[in-house]
Protein backbone atom coordinates (compact mmCIF):
# COMPACT_ATOMS: atom_id res chain seq x y z
CA UNK A 1 0.00 0.00 0.00
CA UNK A 2 1.31 3.41 -0.92
CA UNK A 3 2.24 5.58 1.93
CA UNK A 4 -0.28 8.58 1.03
CA UNK A 5 -3.07 5.81 1.01
CA UNK A 6 -2.14 4.40 4.68
CA UNK A 7 -1.81 7.58 6.11
CA UNK A 8 -5.66 8.24 4.73
CA UNK A 9 -6.81 4.90 6.10
CA UNK A 10 -5.34 4.88 9.50
CA UNK A 11 -6.83 8.89 9.82
CA UNK A 12 -10.36 7.34 8.62
CA UNK A 13 -9.73 4.65 11.40
CA UNK A 14 -8.84 7.13 14.18
CA UNK A 15 -11.79 9.93 13.07
CA UNK A 16 -14.25 6.57 12.86
CA UNK A 17 -13.30 5.42 16.16
CA UNK A 18 -13.26 8.79 17.74
CA UNK A 19 -17.27 9.25 17.30
CA UNK A 20 -19.94 7.27 19.58
CA UNK A 21 -21.33 4.01 18.34
CA UNK A 22 -24.52 4.00 19.71
CA UNK A 23 -25.98 7.46 19.88
CA UNK A 24 -25.79 9.65 16.46
CA UNK A 25 -24.16 12.96 17.80
CA UNK A 26 -22.33 15.99 16.05
CA UNK A 27 -18.96 15.90 16.01
CA UNK A 28 -16.62 18.81 15.09
CA UNK A 29 -13.95 17.28 12.90
CA UNK A 30 -12.52 20.48 12.87
CA UNK A 31 -13.30 21.57 8.97
CA UNK A 32 -13.91 25.06 10.10
CA UNK A 33 -9.88 25.87 10.38
CA UNK A 34 -9.60 24.80 6.76
CA UNK A 35 -12.13 27.35 5.25
CA UNK A 36 -12.93 26.75 1.23
CA UNK A 37 -15.26 29.76 0.09
CA UNK A 38 -14.58 31.47 -2.61
CA UNK A 39 -13.44 34.96 -1.56
CA UNK A 40 -11.50 34.14 1.87
CA UNK A 41 -8.62 36.24 2.21
CA UNK A 42 -6.00 36.50 4.66
CA UNK A 43 -3.43 39.37 4.55
CA UNK A 44 0.43 37.94 6.19
CA UNK A 45 3.16 40.12 7.64
CA UNK A 46 6.42 38.04 5.84
CA UNK A 47 9.91 37.78 6.94
CA UNK A 48 12.30 35.12 5.41
CA UNK A 49 16.21 35.20 5.98
CA UNK A 50 18.25 32.64 4.00
CA UNK A 51 22.11 32.01 5.47
CA UNK A 52 25.06 30.49 3.62
CA UNK A 53 28.53 30.88 5.90
CA UNK A 54 30.73 29.44 3.16
CA UNK A 55 29.50 31.47 0.37
CA UNK A 56 29.74 34.83 3.06
CA UNK A 57 25.53 34.78 2.44
CA UNK A 58 23.60 36.55 4.76
CA UNK A 59 20.09 38.37 3.68
CA UNK A 60 16.65 38.74 4.44
CA UNK A 61 13.34 40.06 3.37
CA UNK A 62 10.44 41.37 4.60
CA UNK A 63 6.98 41.98 2.59
CA UNK A 64 3.12 41.75 2.70
CA UNK A 65 1.34 38.45 1.54
CA UNK A 66 -2.58 38.44 0.55
CA UNK A 67 -3.72 34.96 -0.19
CA UNK A 68 -7.07 34.87 -1.76
CA UNK A 69 -9.72 31.91 -2.67
CA UNK A 70 -10.32 32.69 -6.64
CA UNK A 71 -12.57 30.10 -7.78
CA UNK A 72 -13.88 26.60 -7.68
CA UNK A 73 -13.18 24.11 -10.09
CA UNK A 74 -12.91 19.77 -10.66
CA UNK A 75 -9.64 18.53 -11.01
CA UNK A 76 -8.46 15.44 -13.28
CA UNK A 77 -9.37 13.40 -10.37
CA UNK A 78 -12.83 14.55 -10.33
CA UNK A 79 -12.22 16.40 -6.75
CA UNK A 80 -13.97 19.68 -5.98
CA UNK A 81 -11.09 21.95 -5.39
CA UNK A 82 -9.51 25.72 -5.20
CA UNK A 83 -7.67 27.83 -7.18
CA UNK A 84 -5.65 30.27 -4.46
CA UNK A 85 -3.97 33.56 -5.76
CA UNK A 86 -1.10 34.80 -3.69
CA UNK A 87 -0.86 38.51 -4.17
CA UNK A 88 2.03 40.70 -3.48
CA UNK A 89 2.50 44.17 -3.74
CA UNK A 90 4.33 45.92 -6.48
CA UNK A 91 6.17 49.32 -6.89
CA UNK A 92 3.26 51.03 -6.82
CA UNK A 93 1.34 49.71 -3.73
CA UNK A 94 -1.07 47.67 -5.73
CA UNK A 95 -1.71 43.99 -5.15
CA UNK A 96 -0.36 41.37 -8.00
CA UNK A 97 -0.27 37.75 -8.10
CA UNK A 98 2.56 36.70 -7.70
CA UNK A 99 2.21 32.46 -7.77
CA UNK A 100 -1.03 30.10 -7.64
CA UNK A 101 -1.55 27.36 -5.88
CA UNK A 102 -4.70 24.36 -5.39
CA UNK A 103 -6.13 22.88 -2.15
CA UNK A 104 -9.06 20.38 -1.79
CA UNK A 105 -10.96 18.91 1.34
CA UNK A 106 -12.19 15.79 1.60
CA UNK A 107 -13.71 14.11 4.96
CA UNK A 108 -10.59 13.27 6.01
CA UNK A 109 -7.54 15.17 4.70
CA UNK A 110 -6.86 19.29 3.62
CA UNK A 111 -4.47 19.56 0.49
CA UNK A 112 -2.61 22.33 -0.60
CA UNK A 113 -0.13 22.44 -3.76
CA UNK A 114 2.61 24.87 -2.89
CA UNK A 115 5.18 25.50 -5.25
CA UNK A 116 4.21 22.19 -7.40
CA UNK A 117 4.65 20.07 -3.90
CA UNK A 118 1.18 18.49 -3.15
CA UNK A 119 1.31 18.93 1.22
CA UNK A 120 -1.35 17.12 3.55
CA UNK A 121 -1.69 20.09 5.64
CA UNK A 122 -4.51 18.76 8.07
CA UNK A 123 -5.75 15.33 8.94
CA UNK A 124 -9.49 15.47 10.50
CA UNK A 125 -10.78 14.83 12.94
CA UNK A 126 -8.68 17.48 14.87
CA UNK A 127 -7.74 15.52 17.64
CA UNK A 128 -4.73 16.59 20.29
CA UNK A 129 -1.82 14.25 19.25
CA UNK A 130 -2.93 13.18 15.83
CA UNK A 131 0.03 12.60 13.77
CA UNK A 132 1.17 12.59 10.07
CA UNK A 133 3.36 13.05 7.40
CA UNK A 134 3.24 16.61 5.71
CA UNK A 135 4.94 14.86 2.74
CA UNK A 136 2.38 11.78 2.37
CA UNK A 137 1.65 12.78 -1.18
CA UNK A 138 5.33 13.78 -2.75
CA UNK A 139 9.05 12.55 -2.86
CA UNK A 140 10.07 15.19 -0.10
CA UNK A 141 11.80 13.82 2.86
CA UNK A 142 9.19 13.23 5.51
CA UNK A 143 8.14 15.63 8.09
CA UNK A 144 5.87 14.60 10.92
CA UNK A 145 3.61 16.70 12.71
CA UNK A 146 0.84 16.42 15.09
CA UNK A 147 -1.74 18.60 16.62
CA UNK A 148 -0.82 20.90 19.66
CA UNK A 149 -3.40 23.40 21.94
CA UNK A 150 -6.17 22.14 20.54
CA UNK A 151 -9.08 24.80 20.89
CA UNK A 152 -7.35 27.21 22.24
CA UNK A 153 -7.65 30.95 21.89
CA UNK A 154 -4.39 33.12 20.56
CA UNK A 155 -3.78 36.41 19.06
CA UNK A 156 -1.45 38.79 17.07
CA UNK A 157 -0.62 41.95 15.50
CA UNK A 158 -4.34 43.05 17.43
CA UNK A 159 -6.21 40.18 16.09
CA UNK A 160 -7.95 37.82 18.43
CA UNK A 161 -8.95 34.34 17.64
CA UNK A 162 -11.02 32.53 20.21
CA UNK A 163 -10.37 28.78 18.48
CA UNK A 164 -6.98 27.65 17.39
CA UNK A 165 -5.05 24.62 16.87
CA UNK A 166 -0.88 24.15 16.26
CA UNK A 167 0.17 21.96 13.60
CA UNK A 168 3.70 21.24 14.98
CA UNK A 169 6.92 18.81 13.84
CA UNK A 170 7.23 15.90 16.17
CA UNK A 171 11.06 15.46 15.59
CA UNK A 172 13.08 17.62 17.64
CA UNK A 173 16.78 18.27 15.91
CA UNK A 174 19.50 17.65 17.05
CA UNK A 175 23.21 19.87 16.19
CA UNK A 176 23.43 19.20 12.47
CA UNK A 177 20.29 19.35 11.38
CA UNK A 178 17.58 21.81 12.55
CA UNK A 179 14.03 21.76 11.09
CA UNK A 180 11.43 23.74 13.15
CA UNK A 181 7.82 23.75 11.85
CA UNK A 182 4.62 25.64 12.95
CA UNK A 183 1.11 26.38 11.50
CA UNK A 184 -1.15 28.12 13.58
CA UNK A 185 -5.14 27.49 12.16
CA UNK A 186 -8.00 29.36 13.17
CA UNK A 187 -11.38 28.50 12.93
CA UNK A 188 -13.22 30.05 10.28
CA UNK A 189 -9.74 32.03 9.22
CA UNK A 190 -7.56 29.29 8.01
CA UNK A 191 -3.83 29.42 8.55
CA UNK A 192 -2.92 32.34 10.98
CA UNK A 193 0.57 32.31 11.18
CA UNK A 194 3.55 29.67 10.20
CA UNK A 195 7.14 29.29 11.24
CA UNK A 196 9.15 27.12 9.25
CA UNK A 197 12.61 26.86 9.70
CA UNK A 198 15.71 24.42 8.01
CA UNK A 199 19.50 24.72 9.21
CA UNK A 200 22.47 22.58 8.62
CA UNK A 201 25.44 23.36 11.08
CA UNK A 202 28.85 21.87 10.42
CA UNK A 203 32.22 22.09 12.52
CA UNK A 204 35.15 21.75 11.37
CA UNK A 205 38.69 22.29 13.43
CA UNK A 206 41.53 24.39 11.70
CA UNK A 207 44.89 23.22 11.94
CA UNK A 208 46.79 24.68 14.95
CA UNK A 209 49.82 27.54 14.04
CA UNK A 210 52.52 28.36 15.68
CA UNK A 211 50.76 32.18 16.13
CA UNK A 212 48.02 30.29 17.31
CA UNK A 213 48.13 26.71 18.91
CA UNK A 214 44.52 26.09 20.12
CA UNK A 215 42.70 27.84 17.03
CA UNK A 216 38.52 27.68 18.12
CA UNK A 217 36.52 25.45 15.94
CA UNK A 218 34.77 26.63 12.83
CA UNK A 219 30.66 27.03 12.87
CA UNK A 220 28.55 27.22 9.60
CA UNK A 221 25.62 27.42 8.97
CA UNK A 222 23.72 27.33 5.86
CA UNK A 223 19.61 27.43 5.78
CA UNK A 224 16.54 29.33 6.25
CA UNK A 225 13.80 30.77 7.92
CA UNK A 226 10.10 32.35 6.84
CA UNK A 227 8.06 33.50 9.53
CA UNK A 228 4.39 34.53 8.99
CA UNK A 229 1.47 35.86 10.94
CA UNK A 230 -1.69 37.46 9.93
CA UNK A 231 -2.52 40.93 9.74
CA UNK A 232 -5.90 40.93 8.48
CA UNK A 233 -8.93 38.70 6.97
CA UNK A 234 -12.17 38.65 5.96
CA UNK A 235 -14.41 37.14 3.06
CA UNK A 236 -15.38 39.26 -0.23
Amino acid sequence: MAKAQKVILLIGLFALASCEKDEPVEVDLGYGYFPTAVGTWVEYKVDSLWRDDPAAVLDSVDYRLKQRIEEIYTDDEGRTCQRIHRYVKDEDDVWVVRDVWTMTVSPTVAEMTEENQRRLKMAFAVREGTTWDINAFNTVDELLVAYREVGEAWNAYGLSYDNTVLVKNTVAPNFVEKRNFEERYAQGVGMVSKYWEETNTQVSYPPPTPENPNPPPIIEVTGWRLDMVAVAHGRD
